[in-house]
């Protein structure tokens, strides 16, 4: 597991009963999502080619 995954699961964990908390791991995590795809990664996480 990469460390963007480990850290979404972890603050979503840390957050659960916490709304707008989770909200902002939400935003966070299509933040990551948004980035990855902008530099090239599939959603397996791997790197194109």
């Amino acid at each position: 597991m990469d460390i963007k995954s480990k850290l979404v699961r972890a603050l979503s964990q840390a957050t659960c009963d916490k709304t707008e908390l989770n909200r902002t791991v939400l935003k966070f995590k299509k933040r990551f999502e948004e980035a990855g795809s902008a530099i090239g990664e599939k959603k397996s996480g791997k790197k194109k080619k």
